[in-house]
């Protein structure tokens, strides 16, 4: 899961986290992979929406928002993203409960307008999130931290697993790659739960939130 906060005292960090590919199965198809990210407009507009928003609602509790680096890989073993760290100092050791929501939901789970896509998720969306996208994380005097519940799972004993993941759909999006990226989001989850994968047709048809 990708970091939603950390705070220790004054000081605050957050991270923006955008656009998924697979790693490639040689150095030069993960070098080739990885300029793809860095240089595609698509990725590049869903990576900026999400950084500035998360920019902007830092700015409203801190006094100065640091951005560094502004726009790299992250390579993790399985997938890479497009990433950015954002660090401030808080004006005021706030309420941890108004920090949280100030941050939550970050616009790669959620949309934006916020409220016209709340309003498209809860009409479109065929089930209810439950614990996916939500917070996840602890407070601890003057230290928290909190991370964006995304590709998990829940797992009953006896019942199976509900797994979660997403993608974000921006101008640009293609929907069959859309789904080649939720495969990939979720297959690290049906294989160590030893899941079978239902077989399912691509979504045709996506639609974009203006």
């Amino acid at each position: 899961p990708e970091r939603l906060f950390h705070r220790k005292w004054l000081s605050i960090s957050s991270e923006a986290l955008a656009a998924t590919r697979a790693r490639g199965e040689s150095r030069a198809l993960d070098l080739q992979i990885e300029h793809d990210l860095l240089s595609g407009p698509k990725d590049h507009l869903e990576f900026t929406v999400v950084r500035e928003n998360i920019q902007n609602k830092l700015e409203s509790v801190c006094d100065r928002v640091v951005v560094e680096p502004k726009k790299t890989v992250r390579k993790l073993p399985r997938i890479q993203h497009l990433y950015a760290q954002l660090t401030g100092n808080l004006r005021r050791e706030d309420d941890e409960f108004e920090i949280l929501s100030s941050l939550h939901p970050t616009p790669a789970v959620c949309g934006l307008p916020k409220e016209a896509a709340l309003l498209f998720i809860s009409e479109t969306e065929m089930f209810d999130r439950g614990m996916y996208a939500g917070p996840v994380g602890w407070f601890g005097g003057g230290e928290s931290e909190f991370a964006v519940g995304v590709r998990s799972a829940l797992v009953e004993k006896d019942s199976g697993a509900l797994i979660y993941a997403g993608a974000g759909i921006v101008e640009g999006s293609n929907p069959s790659s859309e789904w080649d990226e939720l495969e990939l989001k979720t297959s690290q989850c049906t294989k160590l739960l030893q899941l079978e994968v239902p077989k399912q047709s691509k979504v045709e048809n996506l639609e974009i939130i203006y």
